[in-house]
């Protein structure tokens, strides 16, 4: 039994050996573990920065866009303010030119002197005078105003009177004779308009009571601005 006994723990010594042998083998085969610490590799150039970078970056041009926008909008209304223009007050007319005009109108009305009644100017003529005293007939002269004043084509318009006179004579057939212009207003194509409606009227034969071969007029034109 003893032999038996002691037979049985040499094989299981050596048993164990054998396994803690091939155990130690397979462990071996396998490599050493080695710590390694990681570390941050360098930028490479070309490569896209770091969008905390980028995000910094943005935000201090945002802050100075309106740190600058605050500083140009003061300057923007200061020439906005001298961009805008001043209404013009509308300055009162010196008496001087009220009373030229009043003494103008009198004026017309004494030019008028030597027309018949019933002859009529109406706005586009301040007066009419006749070289021959004794013409007694208003008709005639309200009929060649009307002609006179359908050819006349006003060239001006503006904020002030003006006048011109126009002389012209009509022979017994009605035809024009002489013109000119005697009085300017100052404005050559105001004048030259007038006399272009007296030479393109017409104007009708003269009456047959009237004595004389011709007759002499000067017709006074006349711009009254709209009030």
């Amino acid at each position: 039994m003893r032999l038996a006994n002691i037979s049985s723990m040499i094989l299981h010594s050596v048993f164990i050996g054998q396994v803690f042998k091939g155990s130690e083998k397979k462990i071996a085969r396998y490599p050493p573990v080695m710590m390694v610490r990681l570390a941050t590799p360098p930028a490479v150039k070309g490569t896209a920065k770091p969008a905390s970078v980028e995000t910094s970056k943005k935000t201090s041009t945002k802050k100075i866009e309106k740190t600058e926008r605050s500083k140009e909008k003061p300057r923007m209304t200061e020439v906005n303010k001298r961009k805008k223009p001043e209404r013009k007050k509308k300055t009162p007319r010196p008496e001087a030119e009220i009373k030229q005009e009043s003494v103008a109108d009198k004026t017309d009305e004494s030019e008028n002197k030597g027309l018949p009644e019933g002859v009529e100017l109406g706005s586009e003529f301040g007066s009419a005078r006749l070289d021959v005293a004794g013409f007694d007939s208003p008709y005639y002269l309200n009929v060649l105003f009307s002609k006179i004043r359908n050819r006349w084509d006003n060239p001006y318009e503006g904020i002030d009177t003006i006048r011109c006179t126009i002389y012209f004579a009509v022979d017994r057939k009605g035809r024009i004779i002489d013109s000119a212009i005697e009085n300017s207003s100052g404005l050559s194509a105001y004048d030259y308009a007038a006399l272009r409606a007296v030479l393109a009227a017409k104007p009708p034969p003269l009456p047959n009571q009237f004595g004389s071969e011709e007759l002499g007029i000067h017709l006074q034109f006349r711009y009254l601005p709209y009030n």
